[in-house]
Parts: structure tokens; sequence; C-alpha cells
């Protein structure tokens, strides 16, 4: 959404993901006046110092996450933002709570090397040796600042921008939303789709960002298995469920799946729950898109229990099926990667993005 909105395109953004959402608005929402919006927060992180440490989240075995500094001041922090007692506007709130965020793994107990929250030994000898960061004040103090100066420069960009459109680009966050539903965009409406979705048995996402999710009060009634659920493919399947050979209808990925459930019964059936939502959410953005729109969807291969899964074939097969046609088939070697990949042995890592670009054929 950011990028459209440089290249002057009006942008909705889809994420079940309730920090995904908050992180959405804090980037592109504009300001009438962007040097009060940075006094404004500059301010509330002097405040959040002098605010009681009195906001208890209910994370689990918070002790194992955090040092007792770190509690304390993280504790500071989300308080004031939260409970918000100086009345901060909606657009300062939401950008010092993703400034907030992005301080909780910088003092946590966790290896910031690996995705999911996870002690390791690297770790524990940094425990140790008590050279674990504590500092939560300072560094959400650095984060607001560096992020005040990547958002005022985006301001300012588009500021200019406008000045030759003639217009402001406008971006909006669907609350709430569903890519299986898309429940709150209307027929033949959107010129261009370009998603990221997630991919098969690679990652939970939710548990990656629990610690955040849990300080941010974004957890529904404490039950991370609830939102856990409520993910595309998740892997939230009762047994009971599982007790039949899957099949979705596409000869090799029926075929992957038979040979997935001798080893795995649940892990076929997480697979195939996986494609089953895939199609629902292909289909919806078929809906949505005007004739002779776009669609690119970057996704990635997997390997399940040592079989392969070609994820990218069968959602180019799924999405020709429901009307698409398909443009370009490009990929993408991932070389770098930021965080360690911590995956079962028969599991596989990741190593080739697949950009598919479809287009719905206008009559």
């Amino acid at each position: 959404m950011v990028e459209a909105n440089l290249l002057g395109i009006h942008a909705l953004g889809v994420d079940i993901n309730p920090l995904t959402s908050l992180l959405v608005r804090a980037k592109t929402e504009l300001v009438d006046n962007p040097d009060f919006f940075a006094e404004q927060c500059l301010q509330a992180t002097k405040r959040a110092r002098e605010h009681p440490p009195d906001y208890n989240p209910a994370i689990p075995n918070h002790e194992t996450w955090f040092l007792p500094q770190a509690q304390e001041e993280l504790a500071r922090i989300f308080g004031y933002l939260i409970i918000n007692p100086d009345e901060l506007p909606d657009e300062v709130r939401d950008f010092l709570l993703v400034c907030a965020s992005a301080t909780v793994r910088r003092v946590c107990n966790a290896d910031p090397q690996i995705s999911k929250p996870f002690v390791s030994r690297k770790m524990r000898e940094r425990l140790e040796a008590g050279t674990v960061e504590q500092r939560a004040l300072h560094i959400f103090n650095r984060n607001t600042r560096n992020f005040l100066d990547r958002k005022i420069k985006y301001m300012r960009t588009i500021n200019n921008l406008a000045t030759v459109w003639g217009y402001y680009p406008k971006s909006h966050m669907f609350e709430h939303s569903d890519a299986r539903t898309l429940s709150e965009i209307a027929d033949n409406d959107i010129d261009a789709i370009i998603t990221s979705p997630p991919y098969a048995n690679a990652q939970e996402y939710f548990r990656s960002i629990k610690l955040e999710l849990y300080w941010l009060n974004l957890i529904p009634n404490g039950m991370l298995a609830s939102l856990d659920r409520t993910l595309v493919g998740t892997e939230r399947l009762p047994m009971s469920e599982c007790d039949h050979p899957p099949t979705f209808g596409i000869p090799d990925l029926d075929t992957a799946l038979g040979q997935i459930y001798p080893v795995d019964r649940k892990r076929a059936h997480i697979v195939l729950r996986y494609f089953q939502d895939m199609r629902s959410s292909i289909e919806q953005c078929y809906r949505v898109l005007k004739p002779g729109g776009y669609f690119g969807l970057l996704v990635g291969d997997n390997v399940i229990r040592k079989v392969p899964v070609n994820t990218h074939v069968f959602l180019q097969h799924i999405a020709e099926n429901i009307g698409f046609n398909t443009e370009h088939v490009g990929y993408d070697r991932i070389v770098a990667r930021s965080l360690t990949p911590k995956r079962h042995e028969t599991a596989g890592i990741i190593e080739v993005e697949w950009m598919l670009i479809f287009r719905k054929v206008g009559f």
C-alpha cells in the first residue's frame, strides 16, 4: 500500500493479522501537520517514562520471555498507550503502538534470529552473562525517532507528488477482513491485485508475533489458538477430520497428498485445507477484479514430510480453472535470509519464490 500510494494509486488492504492492519495504518496515514505530529510523538515517549508499570498482559510464562527491567519498562510504554490518559489522537497512538511493538523482541529473551519465539543456547548464555538488552524505554524512544524520520519523508514525498497529480492517493485497510470472502468489496470493482499469501506448512504466523500481540492486547480473550484457526491453511485441525485420505481434484496434488497421508494424516489434511482456502481466495480475487484486471501472486513451493508440493503449479491450475489467463510466470531465488528458519528435517526450506501474473479476460 505504501508503494501504491507513491505511484499515485488508490489502495485497499486486506489482511487477517491485526498487527498488520495496525502497521499499515501507521505507515500510510497522512496528517495535516507533520511537525506537530512528530512533536506529539516525542512528547508521548517522555510521558510513557512517568506512567506507572501496572499494565500486565496475560502472557503465558512471561518470566521466560522478559527480565524484570524489560517487563517493567514495557508495562510503562504499553500501559500509557493503551490506557491513553492524555487522549492522544488515533494517528499518534497507532504510530507509537507500532514503535512499541518493534521494541518487544529487542528486549526479549528469545533469539532474534529465529522467527518463532525461542530461548536458544546463545540466548541462555547471554542471560547467564547478563548481556540481554532490557532498556525498553531507550529502544522505544530510538524506534520512535527512526520511524518518524521515515514517515515524515514519506508524507513529504506524497505531498510533493500530490501537487503534480492534483490529488492525494487514498489507502484503506479493511479491519477484520478475510481474503476468502472480501465481503466489503463489490464485484468487478478492483483494477489490480498483488498478494503474497501464507505458504503451506511454512510458518506459524501468529505464533511468530505472539509476544507483540499479547502486549498490544490483540489476542481475543487471551486465546492464541482462536487466532490461529482463522489463518489460511490453519494447522488447528481436529484429528476427527483427518480419518480419510484427502483429495482435492488436481491429479498431481492428490498424488502428493496420498504420499503424505500414510506418514502424517493430519499434515496431509492441513495441506488440503490450505489449497481449499487458496481456491476460495482466488475465486474472490476473480469476483472483485474488473474485466481486464491483473492479479499477481507471490508464493513458494514446499517439501512436506519429504514429499515435494509444487504449490505454484497447483495455484496456477486453480486460477485457470476459475477463469484467469496466465500472463507470466517468473521466479526469484532467495539468496539471503534475515531470520534463521527453524524447520523440521522433513520439511525443507523454500529456496525459490514464484511470481504468477494472471489476467481476468475482458469482454
